[in-house]
């Protein structure tokens, strides 16, 4: 459009002009100048045409280059070296005490003291009381008392540490295994059913941590104990022993020697005692296996007669099928078994005063079983075993006393197979539950049975732990049947001994606690829930059911 307008405008421009040039007259112009054109010579270029020639040539060029250090100043700044955060160390505190009263009148406490953490030094104080003043229906008066008292340390140095204990226990106790109807007989003023025993008890252990193989490290130990009971029957012995390891031509060598003497004096007689052991062992390994072999030698003397001596096998093999869930092992061992007053009295405290004492040779045992893991919380262990032993010491009623209520020893040759399972579950800190029985076959040499030996026991434990605040414990115990021999009066002075097998025994037993705060705690225990008497030894009836209420406090 705008091109059109200027084309539109130009022919009407045209037009005007050409329409007044057909109407105007016709003119004449003269011009008067004084100019006067001229032209300049012309001058000629000499220069000649050249070619350029793309192509430049270039000289050689030499380079050097002038080198010089630079000097660069830069420090490193130091900083902290890493470090593991730790969990902060509990609190320890000074002391504890514990204490409780339960039924059949039965007081209980205990007491501990004891130093602060230390590098160089642990040191401590316990006591403990329980005691009950309870007689049982149609039985004398079955109270106890038992009291313990220690005194213990130890010293770290840079390759030792040095430990020792002193102790003083009282367990008194009444021989309460006779009709009452014959308390109006007994003279209690002849302490005829009373019995305690006085124990006072020193030890001191050290041992090495050499780390270098090539050193000798040693377990060294040292006690003395003396034992009295009511009937100036005493017991005085003198044991150590020493453990040392080293490497010889890449294996590790172990000896362990050990002296044990023992003195037993009572009003009608004295008897010394020595037993000297010997046991040099090696031990090997490699990435699923290990084993040690070796041979024990051991010396028995006793007053009056002719030194024994003692030979015994020593193999341990254990063999780790895989990651540590099947462990299949077997063994082959023998030793000499001390029989003291102290031993014998501990395992059955209705002993006469004066016993005649045997060691037991066990000649071997022969042992194979399968340990490991079903699961990260469970193990287990099954094993079978089968031993010979001689003297081995069996327990029987003293009838030639007024009461009888005492028991004699007696010694036999006889062979044992055991069998035993166990098995452990385990969920951190909160559950805990483990179950353990035993079968035993008992063949005897001389006797008819094997006195007061049960043919199986099965025990059941767990431990509950609720957010540390509540912890609930639990335990069941059966022991199977045990035989035994009590004489009958057919004709005066006339006897006869019958087999009397003793029932099983079932013990279930529940406590629990509530911790209120760390100093403070409550407590409450209740044995033999089932109210049964049952009896571990003839004569001797248990106390049926038992609750025992007490607090832990921490007072510093």
């Amino acid at each position: 459009m705008k091109l059109l307008r200027i084309y539109i405008f130009l022919l009407f421009s045209f037009c005007v002009f050409y329409s007044k040039a057909q109407t105007s007259p016709d003119w004449t112009f003269t011009n008067t100048s004084e100019f006067a054109p001229s032209i300049k010579d012309a001058v000629k270029q000499s220069d000649l045409p050249e070619i350029n020639d793309s192509i430049k040539k270039i000289g050689n060029i030499s380079y050097n280059i002038a080198s010089f250090p630079i000097t660069t100043k830069y420090e490193v700044s130091s900083i902290q070296p890493a470090k593991m955060v730790n969990e902060p160390l509990s609190k320890l505190y000074y002391g504890m005490l514990k204490f409780g009263f339960g039924n059949y009148t039965m007081p209980y406490g205990e007491l501990f003291l004891n130093s602060l953490r230390s590098k160089e030094e642990v040191y401590g104080f316990r006591y403990k009381h329980l005691s009950s003043r309870a007689t049982l229906q149609g039985l004398g008066f079955s109270g106890f008392s038992d009291n313990e008292a220690a005194v213990y340390g130890k010293k770290f140095y840079k390759k030792h540490t040095l430990s020792g204990d002193l102790n003083y226990t009282r367990n008194a106790l009444n021989q309460y295994g006779y009709p009452d109807s014959l308390i109006n007989q007994v003279d209690l003023a002849n302490d005829l059913t009373k019995q305690h025993f006085n124990t006072v008890e020193a030890k001191l252990n050290l041992v090495s941590h050499y780390t270098d193989s090539n050193k000798v490290n040693h377990n060294l130990h040292l006690n003395y104990y003396n034992l009295g009971d009511i009937h100036n029957t005493y017991e005085n012995n003198v044991y150590a022993d020493g453990l040392i390891n080293t490497r010889v031509s890449g294996e590790q060598l172990n000896v362990f020697i050990s002296s044990d003497y023992y003195n037993v004096k009572s009003n009608h007689d004295t008897l010394n005692n020595f037993i000297f052991k010997v046991n040099p062992y090696f031990e090997a390994k490699g990435e699923k296996w290990k084993a040690d072999i070796g041979v024990a030698a051991a010396l028995d003397k006793f007053t009056g007669t002719d030194p024994k001596f003692y030979f015994y096998p020593r193999l341990n093999v254990y063999y780790n099928v895989y990651n540590n869930i099947v462990i299949p092992y077997a063994g082959l061992s023998g030793g000499l078994d001390k029989n003291s007053f102290r031993s014998l009295t501990t395992s059955n405290p209705f002993v006469l005063s004066e016993l005649d004492y045997n060691n037991t040779d066990n000649k071997f045992s022969a042992f194979g079983g399968l340990r490991g893991a079903l699961s990260s919380k469970t193990s287990y262990d099954a094993k079978v075993s089968y031993g010979k032993y001689n003297n081995m010491p069996f327990f029987t009623v003293n009838y030639d006393d007024f009461l009888s209520n005492k028991y004699k020893v007696v010694y036999d040759n006889a062979t044992l197979l055991n069998v035993n399972g166990q098995l452990k579950y385990q969920l951190k800190e909160k559950l805990n539950i483990s179950a353990k029985g035993n079968y035993y076959s008992y063949k005897t040499d001389s006797m008819a049975y094997a006195l007061y030996k049960p043919n199986f026991d099965i025990t059941l434990s767990g431990i509950y732990n609720l957010k540390s605040k509540i912890i609930i414990k639990a335990d069941v115990f059966y022991i199977g049947n045990q035989l035994t021999k009590q004489r009958i009066t057919t004709a005066p002075n006339t006897y006869k001994y019958e087999k009397v097998e003793l029932k099983g025994i079932a013990d279930i037993n529940l406590g629990a606690e509530y911790r209120y705060s760390k100093m403070l705690s409550f407590f409450v225990n209740f044995n033999n829930i089932g109210n049964f008497r049952y009896y571990r030894w003839d004569r001797y009836p248990t106390q049926r059911f038992n609750a025992m209420l007490g607090l832990t406090f921490v007072p510093f």
